[in-house]
């Protein structure tokens, strides 16, 4: 059975030390750049509209987990494409046999809303014989979904990571980290995207300044090895948020794998003003990969830290293949009409410019807040 959903889900889918020689280096990445100015394509919001996904919700349908609170007895957790329900999900079973997944038809929310939903097998097995809700056991539910979670990275995913992804239920408030919500169950990394689970990435943008005016952001490019856009270009460093680290704790540890970046640079506190965390306002948009797979909700938490003149990142863990030191200039083309940055972080350095009053307007084409406005969306809502 292992083997019949893997296959079924295969077909489904320089250092610087002076100020001229940081000039000299940024005119070497400009003359490399792929980022060409064409006029005649798409504006920068267009670009940035483009990033999210919503369109896709018809083809998906909403993951639901038994969850009873005041408003509801069940919880959104994530968006999974019709078709590899149909193809791969429910055919798998675990090792006793059982589905691992129930799909149940038209069924309505608390707002009215009919729609068939998918469900795990162990949680409709538990309201059924739970019917007294005082007999509500999140901690073994818990257990149970996160063992049937592990049951389809086993038989459906063809590798696992070494991350753990929490399973938040959807909530109106768009922050799932800060707002300390309930986590219902773990997930590998790997499995996640399918399964439309909430995607969280932390993101540190290395800058230089010179003459308290930002001369450049390092940004690192990906290694060809990479599962998802080898060889594009990201922020300085760029990581997913596992279920056990904060956020804050987590890109301290990825500055420094990534980027030889030093812990104490990061120290977060008043008195070390080259480090500035802006978490609590991150980006919100519904992704997907290109062929409209894997939809899902993705947050994206920022970093900012001034570098000294001198220092260069270091590739350390080979997830990145070299660091380049872009002008704000370069940046600004590439943002507009490159093809280099791997493309969610169009949004996440053009917020780093406008955050440092970097980026400037087009009369008539450029709105900076209707850009923040297609860099913060509202989650879609499939029941």
């Amino acid at each position: 059975m292992a083997a019949c959903c893997v296959l079924r889900l295969n077909s489904f889918l320089l250092r610087t030390t002076s100020s001229a020689a940081i000039g000299r280096r940024m005119m070497m990445s400009s003359s490399t750049s792929s980022s060409t100015n064409n006029p005649s394509g798409p504006t920068l919001l267009q670009r940035i509209q483009a990033l999210d996904k919503s369109s896709l919700a018809p083809s998906y349908t909403a993951l639901v987990l038994f969850h009873p609170s005041p408003s509801s007895q069940y919880a959104v957790v994530g968006h999974v494409q019709n078709s590899l329900i149909k193809s791969t999900l429910i055919n798998c079973k675990n090792d006793q046999g059982e589905p691992i997944f129930v799909l149940e038809e038209k069924l309505s929310n608390q707002l009215g809303t009919v729609r068939d939903i998918l469900r795990l097998n162990v949680d409709v097995q538990y309201e059924r014989n739970n019917t007294n809700d005082d007999a509500y056991e999140p901690a073994e539910l818990f257990q149970r979904r996160t063992e049937s979670f592990a049951q389809v990275t086993k038989k459906v995913i063809s590798r696992q990571h070494s991350d753990i992804y929490p399973v938040y239920p959807f909530v109106e408030r768009m922050d799932p980290v800060n707002d300390n919500n309930v986590i219902l169950a773990h997930v590998n990394r790997s499995t996640a995207p399918y399964l439309g689970i909430d995607s969280v990435g932390v993101h540190l943008n290395c800058y230089v300044r010179q003459n308290n005016v930002i001369q450049g952001v390092w940004l690192a490019k990906r290694a060809s090895t990479k599962s998802h856009h080898p060889n594009y270009w990201d922020t300085t460093v760029a990581g997913g948020q596992p279920h056990n680290l904060s956020l804050y704790d987590n890109i301290v540890k990825e500055a420094h794998e990534e980027a030889g970046v030093p812990s104490e640079w990061l120290r977060n506190d008043a008195s070390n003003k080259a480090f500035s965390d802006h978490t609590h306002d991150p980006l919100t948009m519904t992704t997907a990969k290109e062929d409209g797979s894997c939809m899902k909700r993705s947050f994206y938490y920022s970093f900012d830290l001034q570098v000294p003149d001198e220092w260069q990142p270091t590739p350390v863990d080979g997830e990145v293949q070299e660091f380049k030191l872009y002008s704000i200039e370069e940046l600004d083309r590439e943002l507009r009409f490159g093809q280099s940055l791997r493309p969610a972080m169009r949004a996440v350095l053009l917020d780093f410019m406008i955050r440092h009053g970097l980026f400037k307007e087009i009369e008539g084409e450029d709105d900076c807040s209707e850009l923040s406005k297609a860099m913060r969306r509202e989650r879609i809502r499939l029941w």
